[in-house]
Order: structure tokens, then C-alpha cells, then sequence
């Protein structure tokens, strides 16, 4: 858009809903001159969504011009953009005419197809199963076939979606044959082969059909003039991925690559820009009305919903944008090259938005690109990662999670990385792979990082960790509170954690205990934060953390008290 100067920008998000009863009306006799509008750039969201940016020059002496069919845009994100001198009329969608082939699929489609054609039939073996005559014509209903993409605008959508193709294409199933003693109705599945007289016969069937089309309409010419169409649509992602190198005892090699997976339209040469962070897209699943792909009725019932439930919170981990999301650690026989890209390239920050660039990409509908990203070496350390639940639950009842009959929990130890990023923009959430010396060692989510922040991603677990973890109940006094009219009872509760290592080399561990009420020890010393979660219970929340390191074959117990209110 820089190099066309000051820009005035018309929105067509809300479209003259008369469009949709007079379109055909509306129609021109003389088709305007088609104007090609070329996609320049793409930006990626990972929720299936990209904006797009195309370009066109307009031709000379023409105040009527056709853009034909583009991507279903979203509502309220599409955009006209033409300079000071250039007089926009409207923008108007219709609906025009065309023709598409249908190939016929057995023999009585061809014969019905092929009406008025002299034909010899044969229906059986015999001498007697010949019958000659000429083939009745048959009334056909005109209709429109399911269109083939749901994301590009393109004919109306039947009712039946069972019903791919219109009664236009003949049903093959009863002939009507004239003959010199009269005219036979006859099953066409018992007719095995048909021989006509000279010349070709049809063997496909053309249907008439009406899809929208948009038309630009200026008020002067404008020869020469560029004109700008920007706007949101479905049909195209992108997902990325991370492998790490755990080789170096210090120094992880973090490569980066993308998935782009385009069921959209051709990309030749644009500036692609893959989107990190959480846009906020109310109407990206709101189809727009300039598409003309919807009733007005259904319009109008998904604006009143705008995004659905569906799109709110099923966008897990790909969409924070978040990948769809262990196994046993291999021996590779030879060490393999590691994957090494180039440096991370210069992004853009739109708001709370990055934008990744690459440059001059091209790929066609239905097609799927690897795009290598980047490779940087980052500093990280291994680390042993036990994070334990609070066993409070939100109505302040006390529910141990898992416990076993002797009142103790076996727990996950995790083998984990911890890596900082000192890249200079964030880490998008992505499916992590990691590799030690060329073997496959596990793959877990590494969740958004900002740049210069720390993260902690998940390799394993670690069988050979060994963790059990117990609470008894020290002290009772009842009915020691009323809160919001129920009766609680204060209780002091002692927490017992063990750790035993199988790990031939001492390790890092990292304990988390989540808890609710006041604690009175830590044993031995270790980080009490108290967490915003519980402002507003009757108990705080806190969050214990030890560091500690584990040495081979030791074993090692800590513990923790606290007292708690608890409902009875």
C-alpha cells in the first residue's frame, strides 16, 4: 500500500441486502471488462484464518469493471483501497451465469443424453435381443450443484447435500426407444451395449448455473489507477514446529520450521508473514454478505452469535494462537547432520502481534509447503520437574487426588529443558522435538516465550526418578470459623515428600507444591509465593518451591506444614 500514496478505503462489510433478491435482475447485458486482482500479501493466523492483500490496475475507459469471484471474506474485513482522484461508486455483487461439463457415469445417462440419435440395443445374448429405434428426449430440472470448496465463493449451495449434482444430469434408469411398431419403455440396466450410427455422440452434459460475481463501478474513468482489496478469509494456515538439539551439555541448537497449508487460492511471489500471538478476531467465522454464500436469515443468526463457543475455546494450544499435541529414547547407529537454517529474519511488531516475513512465496491451491525458519544456539540446562496439585477443592472440601490405600501418591517426575530465549522475537506455541547425538529422545508443547523470557519444556519421564508424596492430619479444632455461613474447621496438616534417584550422575530437581491456608514450615528452606489465585477464598493460595540437587542412589525427604480452613 506504501507506494500508492495517500489512500482513501471503502468498507463493504455491510452490503445492501437487496443484492440478494434483485441480483439476477440486476444483471448487465454487456459483461464489464474483467480486472485481475493479485494477492501481494498474506498474513498467517494459526485458527485457519490469513488477511489477505491484492493489487489490480484498472483499465483505460472503463467505468464498469469485474472482479469476478475471490475468497469468502470475513464480516466487517473487506476493504477497497484507491487513491484522492479515483471516484468509487459502489461495489456490487450479483449473480452471473455459467456452464459447467458433468461427465456421464454408465450407459443409460449416455443414451438419454444423446436423444433424438438412431440406436441399436442389445439386451441379451440372443437374436431376438436386439431392439432399433430412436431415443426419446427426456425432461430434465435445471438446478445447482454443491460447490466443490466451501471456502471460495462459488454456486449456491443445494439443500440436499447428499445430491451432488442437479436433476440436469439424466438418471439413466428408464429409456424411452421409438420403434416402427411404437415406443418402449425399457429398464436401461438391462441394455449391455448400444451402437449409434455415424458420427460422435455426447458423453458429458452441460449445466447452466449461477454464481456470484463482484463488480466495481466508478463514476469516471480511471485509466491506469491501482486499486487495493484487503480482507479476511478461511481457507488457509500455517503451524509451526521446533526441533532442539541437546548434543552440548550447555548450548541447545533451537531450529524452527512452518507448516503453510493452503486449500485457498494460488500464492505467485507474495510476502508471506506468519503471525505469533492471540489476535482478536470477533467476527472470523461470520461470513461476509458481499459473498453472497448465505440467506440473509443465516446472516443475520450468526451475527447475533459472532464467534462461536467452538472457536472461543476450542482453539487450544495451535491457536494461541497451539499444535496438536512420549516415547522410549533410541539409539541412532551413526550420528545424523542436525538441521541448521539461517539466522532468524528481521519480523515486524504489530501491537501485541509479531509478524515473521518470508519473501517471494509461491504455492498453488491444495498444496502443503516446509518452510525453514531459522536456527540459533540458546543456553539451557536439564532440569527434573515435580509439580504437586492443591488438595483443596474450590468449595474448601479437602479431596487427595489419586491416594493409595496406605495414604501415599506415586508422581510424575518430568526430564525436562530449560532454555532461554535470546532470540529477538518471541516463540510462537509449537510441537517441540528433541534429538541427543542424532537419536530422537521425546517431543512435547513449547508454550509462547516472549524475548530475553525463560521456558521449560518437557522431554520424558523420568522412571528412574523415583517421587511418593503423603499429608496426615496434625491438629482439629471445629467449628473454628463461619464463612459466608458455613461452619469450617481449622486444621493443621504436615506434608511429606521423598525422593530416591536411579540416575547414574547427580541431577536438578525443581518441586512444586501447590496449597491453600497459612504455612508454618518448609523443610528444608525453600520459596513461598503467595499466589493472586486465592484473593478472594477463604484461604490463600500459595506455591512452595525447592531446588535441590539429587545425587545418585540418594535419597532425600522434605516437608512442609500448614494450617487450613476446611468446610465440613
Amino acid at each position: 500500500m506504501k507506494h500508492m500514496g495517500r489512500m482513501k478505503y471503502l468498507n463493504f462489510g455491510i452490503v445492501l441486502f437487496l443484492i440478494f433478491s434483485a441480483g439476477d435482475v440486476h444483471a448487465e447485458k454487456i459483461r464489464p471488462q474483467d480486472v485481475s486482482l493479485k494477492i501481494e500479501t498474506v498474513a498467517l493466523f494459526k485458527n485457519g484464518l490469513g488477511f489477505f492483500t491484492s493489487m489490480a490496475m484498472l483499465p483505460e475507459n472503463e467505468k464498469t469493471v469485474r472482479f469476478g469471484q475471490l475468497p469468502i471474506p470475513s464480516f466487517g474485513s473487506f476493504w477497497v483501497g484507491y487513491a484522492k482522484d479515483v471516484k468509487v461508486r459502489s461495489l456490487i455483487t450479483s449473480m452471473e451465469d455459467w456452464e459447467v461439463k458433468i461427465p456421464l457415469q454408465n450407459l443409460g445417462q449416455i443414451l438419454q443424453i444423446n436423444a433424438g440419435r438412431r440406436v441399436t440395443l442389445r439386451t441379451g445374448s440372443g437374436d431376438k435381443d436386439i431392439l432399433e429405434g430412436v431415443v426419446l428426449p427426456q425432461l430434465t430440472d435445471t438446478g445447482v450443484p454443491e460447490p466443490p470448496n466451501p471456502y471460495f465463493m462459488d454456486s449456491r449451495r443445494r439443500q440436499n447435500l447428499n445430491d451432488r449434482y442437479s436433476s440436469a444430469v439424466p438418471a439413466g434408469n428408464v429409456l424411452l426407444i421409438k420403434t416402427d411398431k411404437g415406443t418402449i419403455a425399457l429398464n436401461a440396466g438391462s441394455v449391455s451395449r448400444a451402437d449409434f450410427g455415424g458420427g460422435d455422440i455426447l458423453t458429458s452434459v452441460s449445466i447452466k448455473q449461477k454464481r456470484p460475481s463482484i463488480r466495481l463501478e466508478l463514476d469516471s474513468t480511471a485509466s491506469g489507477k491501482k486499486i487495493s482489496v484487503s480482507y479476511l478469509a478461511r481457507g488457509v494456515t500455517w503451524a509451526p514446529g521446533y526441533l532442539i538439539d541437546l548434543s552440548d551439555a550447555k548450548t541447545a541448537r533451537f531450529s524452527a520450521h512452518a507448516l503453510v497449508v493452503n486449500e485457498l487460492a494460488d500464492f505467485n511471489n507474495v510476502t508471506l508473514h506468519l503471525v505469533t500471538g492471540f489476535p482478536n478476531i470477533k467476527f472470523g467465522d461470520v461470513l461476509s454478505p458481499l459473498a453472497m454464500a448465505q440467506s440473509l436469515a443465516d446472516f443475520l443468526n450468526s451475527l447475533a452469535g459472532g464467534r462461536t463457543d467452538r472457536t472461543r475455546s476450542g482453539q487450544g494450544m495451535l491457536t494461541q494462537q497451539a499444535i496438536m499435541v512420549n516415547a522410549p529414547v533410541f539409539d541412532a547407529m551413526e550420528t545424523l547432520p542436525v538441521p541448521g537454517y539461517s539466522t532468524e529474519a528481521a519480523g515486524k511488531v504489530s501491537e501485541d502481534l509479531f509478524l515473521y516475513p518470508v519473501e517471494n512465496f509461491a504455492l498453488k491451491r491444495g498444496e502443503t509447503a516446509w518452510l525453514p525458519l531459522f536456527t540459533a544456539d540458546m543456553a539451557y540446562k536439564h532440569i527434573y520437574t515435580w509439580k504437586i496439585g492443591d488438595f483443596l477443592d474450590p468449595e474448601d472440601r479437602y479431596r487427595p487426588n489419586a491416594a493409595r490405600t496406605d495414604g501415599k501418591n506415586a508422581e510424575e517426575v518430568w526430564h525436562s529443558c530449560r532454555l532461554v530465549n535470546n532470540l529477538k522475537m518471541p516463540l510462537t506455541t509449537a510441537a517441540a522435538e528433541f534429538m541427543t547425538n542424532g537419536a530422537f529422545t521425546g517431543q512435547d508443547i513449547c508454550y509462547y516465550t516472549a524475548p530475553g523470557a525463560e521456558t521449560t519444556i518437557r522431554i520424558n519421564r523420568a522412571l528412574n526418578v523415583l517421587a511418593e508424596q503423603a499429608e496426615v492430619e496434625v491438629e482439629r479444632r471445629r467449628n473454628a470459623s463461619t464463612f459466608h455461613g458455613y461452619s469450617y474447621d481449622l486444621v493443621k496438616v504436615r506434608g511429606e515428600l521423598k525422593l530416591r534417584s536411579r540416575i547414574d550422575k547427580p541431577v536438578k530437581v525443581e518441586i512444586s507444591k501447590e496449597l491453600s491456608g497459612q504455612v508454618l514450615e518448609m523443610l528444608p528452606p525453600g520459596k513461598d509465593v503467595r499466589t493472586a489465585k486465592g484473593l478472594k477464598q477463604v484461604n490463600p493460595k500459595h506455591n512452595l518451591t525447592w531446588e535441590i540437587e539429587l545425587k545418585s542412589g540418594e535419597e532425600l525427604k522434605l516437608s512442609y506444614q500448614y494450617q487450613v480452613y476446611i468446610r465440613d
